[in-house]
């Protein structure tokens, strides 16, 4: 696919980021699988794909696509929610 990172931040549990991911579901399609969701374009918006699997320091994504709008939300809704966040580009 395309850009792999990871965002770590300090999370209570792994349904505290569930329940963050599902929060997303005004901004994006989500396809909720449990450990992992797939974000994709609201209709009528550019194509992308923003793939999310919980691990045990937050999140590890792979996007595609004309993906930055939704990964600005993302990244502000995030740390809006859970304080400081460490992106690394794996």
């Amino acid at each position: 696919m395309g850009l792999h990172q990871e965002f770590r931040f300090k999370h209570a549990s792994p349904d505290e980021v569930r329940v963050f991911l599902r929060g997303l579901s005004e901004v994006a399609v989500i396809e909720d699988r449990g450990e992992f969701f797939v974000f994709s374009q609201l209709p009528g918006n550019p194509a992308f794909s923003f793939d999310c699997l919980l691990i045990e320091s937050g999140i590890r994504s792979e996007r595609a696509g004309e993906y930055f709008p939704f990964l600005g939300l993302f990244v502000e809704a995030l740390t809006g929610t859970f304080g400081s966040v460490e992106v690394e580009d794996l």
